[in-house]
């Protein structure tokens, strides 16, 4: 089994889930650096929206996918193939 990227973790989820958060980003994958990953996606063309959640002292972003073609299609084939097999994983109840 090879070694996944948290990054690629993080790309699996988005295209699950639908949406993201840094405090889901950082609790369940560990990945302190969901906003450069949001930026690079959308640098590459990927369609995602940033909504603003308040909460008791202030709010934080959310990340929701828009079009989930765009951000596979800005995915190099090597990715592509990690998250394709991260959301088979999460999609499969006996793994």
């Amino acid at each position: 089994m090879s070694k996944y990227r948290k990054k690629e973790y993080i790309i699996a989820h988005l295209l699950v889930v639908g949406h993201i958060s840094s405090f889901e980003a950082i609790s369940k994958y560990r990945h302190t650096r969901l906003s450069t990953v949001i930026h690079e996606l959308r640098h590459a063309g990927a369609a995602i929206r940033t909504v603003d959640e308040p909460h008791v002292g202030g709010s934080h972003a959310r990340y929701h996918v828009i079009d989930p073609s765009t951000v596979r299609n800005a995915l190099s084939p090597k990715m592509l193939i990690n998250v394709d097999t991260l959301m088979s994983a999460a999609n499969d109840p006996d793994y």
